[in-house]
């Protein structure tokens, strides 16, 4: 009985080592297209929290096979693999909504490449959330079709299309 119990302890701390390592990764943010056929997103951090960076990234399957057999360093906005790149806000900021090329005026930003969605791009949106540390990171990856195949009233949350209503509910679950 004592091993059993040893052994479930010993993965216990093993597990919590392992999730103490990396914050988690949570699906709260959301894009759609606009009225004028613009990409918009809406980050969404956990009840009262306050974000305090974003990074937009781009990428093709290509860049991302050609920076897997190159050196770290290789991936960088010369390459168009991070293109464009935004953040961080001058200021922390809680749940807001922009077009996804212009972020609000108040953000410092830098922008590389086409402010435009592209087709064969994937992006990637994230936003980190400080306590000590990162407590936790809002992530969000989509193409262009995504996006063009939502309906009236989708949005395009944690891999797939969903109301606004279930972004809400998928919010208030993973928070």
């Amino acid at each position: 009985m004592k091993r059993v119990v040893g052994a479930v302890v010993g993965v216990a701390a093993g597990v919590g080592l392992l999730t103490a390592c990396s914050p988690a990764q949570l699906p709260l943010a959301a894009a759609w297209l606009g009225t004028d056929g613009q990409p918009v997103v809406l980050v969404k951090p956990c009840g009262h929290d306050r974000a305090g960076d974003i990074d937009l990234g781009s990428w093709t399957e290509e860049e991302m096979a050609d920076a897997a057999s190159e050196t770290p360093e290789s991936p960088d906005s010369d390459t168009g693999w991070r293109t464009p790149l935004v953040g961080p806000p001058v200021e922390p900021f809680g749940t807001t909504t922009f077009p996804l090329f212009e972020p609000p005026r108040s953000w410092r930003t830098e922008a590389t490449g086409p402010q435009k969605l592209a087709p064969g791009r994937t992006y990637s949106l994230t936003f980190k959330v400080y306590g000590t540390g990162v407590k936790y990171t809002g992530d969000l990856y989509f193409t262009a079709k995504d996006l063009t195949s939502l309906h009236p009233g989708q949005v395009w949350a944690d891999d797939r299309a969903m109301s606004r209503d279930d972004f809400d509910d998928l919010v208030d679950d993973k928070c």
